[in-house]
């Protein structure tokens, strides 16, 4: 089952197929301690309850594990009692949990409002297989459980990603600032990316929920990675105005920043939802140019129809196509980068002995070896 946050997220959505923000990113820095504080580390690290990944379970096995709440489905009957089931994840996908209930309704809708959306829950129960797909079963059959777990209980990493060295990212991303000539251009840059508050937010900001760069950082490492295809192909087509490439490369997903949210698992918010990135950052666009003395009309109309156009098509949720080379150069390089990650995952995270699978999105084989 597919949300409506993963239903309209990127480009990739329609093409494979056919903060509200939460806590900020943080690097964690671990400094030696002394050898007497050594046992202490290792009670630290006992008392967190041990993780099994989704994409190690499979069916037959017993399981105890945490995993973030993505949502979750009412109290319905069934033939022998009561049961409910929601959608849970960890930083390698997502599972459905099935609480299969007795008869007593009140301590099964008890148990069932015991936790909420964003929680991280213990588990304890059986593997099974419904469908074709891997799902849990807990029961008091099974010896199952599910509980709540305090926040000092288990690792925030194990149920998001994180992309690696932020900072050096960061400081890639000021030197190709530096690169755009046009004054207009570059303070505009220097409006958004010299600003901390906002740096921050879009540095902690994934890129996609599920398809592409989903993880802590993953807009910034997905902007990086447009922006520098985007510089090597104004080297080759030098009648390209290379300032204009670079500025719609590097402001091309602003509106993500505030259309995703990430708590213990990562999902759009309301307003992202409701309206889109892109029409989130064409507004975030057009108010920055506002408060810039002199912004030339011209350069305003160019810049917000790279941002407009850049998922390529209307019907892949572009209100208007590309009409300009610049803008061309932008939609290219970032359908390719986010199709190429999406390969990659698809590749890393197949759960199979097989040399191929079969992706519904990409509507082929992908080759695993």
């Amino acid at each position: 089952m597919m949300d409506a946050g993963t239903a309209i997220e990127h480009t990739a959505v329609c093409q494979l197929g056919g903060r509200a923000f939460g806590p900020s990113f943080m690097k964690k820095v671990y400094t030696p301690m002394p050898i007497a504080h050594e046992d202490r580390r290792k009670r630290e690290t006992m008392d967190k309850q041990s993780k099994r990944m989704i994409k190690e379970l499979k069916p037959g096995e017993k399981v105890e594990s945490y995993f973030s709440v993505a949502y979750k489905k009412p109290v319905t009957e069934y033939r022998y009692g009561n049961m409910f089931e929601f959608r849970a994840a960890d930083r390698t996908g997502q599972i459905t949990i099935k609480y299969w209930g007795d008869d007593d309704k009140g301590s099964v809708q008890k148990l069932h409002e015991s936790f909420d959306r964003d929680d991280v829950v213990s588990i304890s129960g059986d593997v099974s297989d419904y469908r074709g797909q891997v799902e849990i079963s807990v029961s008091k059959k099974n010896g199952g459980s599910i509980a709540v777990l305090a926040e000092d209980k288990y690792e925030i990493s194990s149920l998001i990603p994180t992309i690696d060295g932020i900072e050096e990212l960061n400081t890639r991303l000021f030197t190709i600032v530096l690169q755009v000539e046009e004054p207009h251009m570059r303070e505009l840059l220097q409006s958004f990316f010299q600003e901390p508050a906002f740096m921050k937010e879009f540095s902690a900001c994934p890129a996609s929920i599920q398809l592409h760069s989903a993880a802590f950082g993953g807009l910034l490492h997905h902007t990086l990675n447009v922006t520098e295809t985007c510089i090597h192909l104004a080297r080759q087509h030098p009648e390209l105005d290379k300032d204009l490439v670079i500025t719609g490369a590097l402001l091309h997903d602003i509106g993500k920043v505030r259309s995703f949210k990430t708590t213990t698992h990562i999902n759009q918010t309301h307003e992202g939802n409701l309206l889109g990135h892109i029409a989130i950052g064409d507004e975030e666009l057009v108010s920055h140019i506002s408060k810039i003395d002199g912004f030339p009309n011209d350069l305003r109309m160019k810049l917000r129809h790279v941002l407009l156009s850049h998922h390529g098509k209307k019907e892949w949720g572009s209100p208007v196509d590309p009409m300009m080379p610049e803008a061309l150069v932008v939609h290219e390089a970032d359908d390719t980068d986010a199709k190429i990650d999406y390969m990659i995952s698809r590749r890393r995270d197949a759960q199979t002995e097989d040399d191929w699978i079969w992706d519904h999105r990409l509507a082929r084989l992908v080759y695993l070896k």
